[in-house]
């Protein structure tokens, strides 16, 4: 189960992450549910990850690199 940063620099990270997500989702035109349904969660928890409102494990993390077609580094490292 996911959950909440615990600090400040943790939860910038997390932010930073769910930015990354939600950019490359828009870039390939895919919705929230197109990506829940290849990363295997509820939708909702896609909103949640897109937010910065939740961490996700190592193993979630690649579900969603694998789905947005990326290395796992693109999605952490990107430049913003």
């Amino acid at each position: 189960m996911a959950k909440r940063p615990t600090n400040k620099v943790e939860n910038e990270t997390i932010i930073r992450l769910g930015r990354r997500i939600k950019l490359l989702r828009n870039e390939k035109n895919m919705t929230q549910m197109d990506v829940a349904a290849l990363v295997n969660i509820d939708p909702s928890a896609v909103r949640r990850y897109e937010k910065g409102r939740v961490e996700m494990g190592f193993t979630t993390l690649m579900k969603f690199a694998e789905a947005l077609e990326v290395s796992v580094n693109d999605l952490i490292y990107s430049e913003e």
